[in-house]
């Protein structure tokens, strides 16, 4: 392959605006992700916004960034968040459609002049001779590609690994493979490499739930947008639905804490404060 001005390594939220924002800029930019059917792919919570996100979602627009757009284009519904209280912690949210989030998102890179995608997984960084440059890439396939910027948007999947039950392997998310190589490449050299710990809850069939027995949430009538063009997309106002555990519930988690790895040992490390498993709501 030939030499690029700047590589970006990961198609999430942040690979996709990093590289957008290079070629723009005019710097000929290569995007490498491990499948191009994944970029912008939602993993949990197909959300955008909240009270500390939704004013990045707004920044990133300013700045010239496709969030807020695609945020926009693909939502399912939007609530302006904490209305009771001042107009200081307020904050829209949207429920996006997964599916057409990623699509659009795919299609925005690849309408993008001076940028490419390329699917294969980076294992290393390629040092200059004094080490004081980063000179490029080396992927799994064995490529070795140069660059005179590389920026690092691996997010959860380098190195990652997933814990089912008392089960555990190397995968990014279920059914999709981990980057495993940069991680360790980067310790090598040096440079400090953290882990961050989500917690994915079950998915169910909707076919399965008496929909007439749960507390209907409706989106916002008023027009809400995070990009600053606020385009109306003419897209769809579904409603969510909350439902409640029960004592039953309760003791069906408590009995089976033996079996989670946030119990057993498995898994040390903090969870985000804001968003715990449904066990570790239950024991706190």
């Amino acid at each position: 392959m030939g030499d690029y001005e700047a590589i970006v390594i990961g198609g999430g939220h942040a690979g996709i605006e990093a590289a957008l924002a290079l070629a723009r800029l005019g710097s000929n930019c290569l995007l490498i992700t491990q499948n191009p059917d994944t970029i912008g792919k939602m993993s949990c919570n197909p959300a955008i916004g909240g009270l500390a996100k939704g004013n990045l979602v707004r920044e990133i627009d300013a700045l010239g960034g496709q969030m807020g757009i695609l945020a926009d284009s693909s939502s399912l519904q939007l609530r302006m968040l904490n209305q009771s209280r001042g107009a200081a912690v307020q904050a829209p949210r949207a429920q996006s459609d997964k599916a057409l989030y990623a699509q659009l998102a795919r299609e925005s890179l690849e309408e993008q002049p001076n940028l490419s995608i390329f699917m294969d997984t980076v294992v290393d960084i390629i040092p200059s001779r004094d080490g004081r440059r980063i000179e490029g890439v080396l992927t799994e396939r064995g490529a070795r590609i140069g660059a005179k910027v590389v920026v690092l948007t691996t997010g959860t999947f380098m190195e990652a690994k997933l814990f089912i039950g008392q089960w555990s392997g190397a995968v990014g998310r279920l059914g999709e493979p981990a980057a495993v190589g940069l991680g360790s490449a980067l310790r090598s050299r040096g440079f400090p490499v953290g882990r961050m710990k989500t917690g994915t809850p079950a998915r169910i069939a909707a076919s399965s739930v008496d929909f007439s027995r749960l507390d209907i949430q409706l989106g916002e009538t008023r027009p809400i947008y995070f990009s600053f063009l606020e385009k109306d997309y003419q897209r769809p106002s579904l409603p969510c639905h909350v439902l409640w555990t029960s004592e039953t519930t309760h003791e069906l988690i408590r009995g089976g804490l033996d079996r989670s790895p946030l119990f057993s040992g498995q898994i040390v490390g903090k969870g985000p404060r804001y968003c715990p498993s449904i066990e570790d709501k239950v024991v706190r």
